[in-house]
């Protein structure tokens, strides 16, 4: 019993250091881009929240008041506006400990690190008010019950119920995969896949055998409707969290008529599909593989996963509303798959270590002159002939990869040539994960364009808080305290930028004979009057990238370098002249 207990502690060690990673990488720059309008226009309803007004809460209490609780204890910012999201989004890399009876000892190991590294989880993970919340809550519930913590799941079960309509999203297709799993040749059984001694109880690997009575069911509503409540209310401060969160069930089921937020319009199937294969295509390819592999030989989990991710797929390209946040619940299954055959090949070489080594080192070298072969037909501009020859230098290369590994299968050993080949792809893979992963979380040394984000791209946010700042300084002495006027111009991400100079904000640009300080307007107002007495300077705001308007060149080009054609809309900011220095001093 000793030995068994030190082994869990061991191996959840390791989970650990997947959750250290994790937390690192969902916390660096994580307030450094600044907010766009659909992510300040949550953190806005928090700022709310913090000032101890009673804002409508929308369909996501939890992100709200559990972010409005971080803006009371510590301060609003960009930082604290995305800390909840990257904590549960941290804490989803510990849940593959809880399900390692039924993905397998190794598989759960890979499945933790793979979370914390994985594009799409990343982005999420680093976004104010994305579906994270939801996944991990469901996930948490769910690892709970299986493990007869009844009380424990009833708490995560009421804050996944204030987490929006994403929650829907998943369980829709959880029961259309385990409806599927009924009716077509799946394995039914519940095995156990715990290896190496891990002795999981059978009670674990198969909680449905034991159905809770009528008791433990009340403790676990009990639970449930106490967190709903304590988190929906904010300790019983905040009004109208309950209704919100019961509000996100026809939220969701009206997705699929109209958009669940009419400032969002939905994006088009092959712009979903460009999201799933820019981002996640060496971990689809790899679940791909899995599952082919685990049809062949009757694998339950596999084909449980495989059922799971097709369900996903399906509802999240036929909604109506969709949009690339959607994909998260199809991440889950694929990236189980994934682990589940890079686990197969995590092992030592079967014969001809070396050889199999050599082989590894063979096969990324032809994919990595591949990759290099790729970058120049995205990134160099050439005539047609050469460019058709790079694309025959490309596929000659896959050729001559396919005919080696053919060649050292029959002539040497067809174990060295498939493990050192797997060996190898499985390396470039991992590589070009991690590029895309830095990108997607916002964490390369320039400004990227990723499909992740919903709406806009906020332009030039510090370049107007700096300037203000300056004239504040100037006029004043001290920062935010000249009056500021938001004329006819409407975006959560302005009023965010600006949230300690409590501006005011008027429909239209009508001043009706005040003369506010600052004036921030679009660049379509022209006035003589206010041309007369103030002085102003335009600023990109909401930076549009043309993702249905791009060429396969934009596309090519965006797969590596994350950079895409854009439309810039431009406001004014408009200070009154008796504001400079130069006006002050009488010069």
């Amino acid at each position: 019993m000793m030995d068994t207990s030190r082994k869990n502690n061991s191996q959840f060690g390791i989970y650990f250091l997947a959750f250290a990673l994790a937390l690192f990488i969902r916390l660096l720059r994580l307030g450094e881009l600044p907010l766009g309008d659909v992510e300040a226009a949550w953190a806005m309803r928090a700022l709310d929240v913090s000032r101890g007004l009673n804002p409508v809460l929308g369909v996501q209490p939890a992100y709200v008041n559990l972010t409005g609780l971080a803006f009371f204890l510590f301060q609003a910012s960009n930082f604290t506006a995305r800390l909840v999201p990257a904590l549960f989004g941290a804490f989803l890399c510990l849940l593959p400990f809880k399900f390692r009876d039924i993905l397998g000892s190794k598989p759960a190991f890979v499945m933790a690190f793979l979370l914390a590294l994985d594009p799409g989880f990343l982005a999420t993970s680093r976004l104010a008010g994305s579906p994270i919340l939801a996944v991990t809550t469901f996930l948490l519930a769910w690892s709970a019950w299986r493990s007869r913590n009844y009380p424990v799941a009833g708490v995560w079960v009421g804050i996944a119920l204030l987490s929006g309509p994403s929650l829907w999203a998943g369980l829709l297709g959880l029961v259309l995969a385990s409806g599927l799993q009924r009716v077509l040749p799946v394995s039914n059984e519940d095995e156990d896949y715990a290896a190496d001694g891990d002795q999981v109880s059978i009670e674990l690997a198969n909680p449905g055998r034991a159905i809770p009575d009528g008791k433990t069911w009340m403790s676990l509503v009990a639970y449930a409707l106490g967190s709903y409540v304590l988190v929906g209310s904010l300790f019983l401060l905040v009004s109208g969290g309950l209704g919100s969160g019961l509000a996100a069930i026809p939220a969701y089921f009206s997705s699929w008529f109209a958009p669940i937020n009419e400032n969002l319009t939905s994006i088009p199937v092959t712009q979903l599909l460009l999201a799933l294969l820019g981002y996640e295509s060496p971990l689809l390819a790899v679940g791909v593989v899995a599952l082919v592999r685990g049809i062949i030989v009757r694998d339950g989990r596999v084909m449980r996963l495989g059922l799971w991710l097709i369900t996903a797929l399906v509802l999240t390209f036929a909604n109506p509303s969709r949009q690339v946040m959607d994909l998260i619940w199809v991440l889950i299954p694929m990236i189980g798959l994934a682990a589940v055959e890079i686990s197969h090949h995590l092992s030592s070489a079967e014969e001809g270590t070396w050889e199999t080594y050599g082989m590894a080192i063979f096969t990324s070298s032809i994919l990595i002159f591949m990759m290099l072969n790729f970058a120049a037909i995205a990134l160099v501009p050439m005539d047609p002939a050469a460019l058709q020859l790079r694309w025959w230098i490309l596929v000659g290369s896959l050729a001559l990869l396919i005919i080696s590994i053919a060649m050292v299968g029959f002539g040497w050993s067809p174990s060295i040539a498939l493990q050192g080949s797997a060996w190898g792809t499985l390396i470039v893979l991992f590589v070009l994960m991690l590029s895309a992963a830095t990108a997607s979380g916002g964490l390369r040394t320039y400004r990227t364009f990723e499909l992740w984000p919903q709406g806009t791209f906020p332009g030039q946010v510090s370049t107007l808080v700096d300037q203000m700042n300056d004239l504040s300084r100037w006029h004043e002495g001290v920062n935010t305290v000249l009056d500021v006027t938001i004329a006819g111009v409407d975006s959560p991400a302005l009023l965010w930028a600006l949230r300690d100079w409590h501006p005011a904000v008027l429909p239209d640009v009508n001043l009706s004979g005040s003369a506010p300080s600052v004036v921030i307007a679009s660049d379509q107002f022209s006035s003589t009057e206010i041309e007369s007495t103030y002085r102003g300077q335009d600023l990109s705001w909401r930076v549009t990238p043309l993702w249905t308007q791009g060429l396969l060149t934009d596309w090519l080009k965006w797969s590596l370098m994350h950079e895409f054609p854009t439309r810039d809309e431009k406001i004014i900011l408009w200070v009154r002249s008796d504001v400079f220095i130069d006006a002050q001093n009488g010069k």
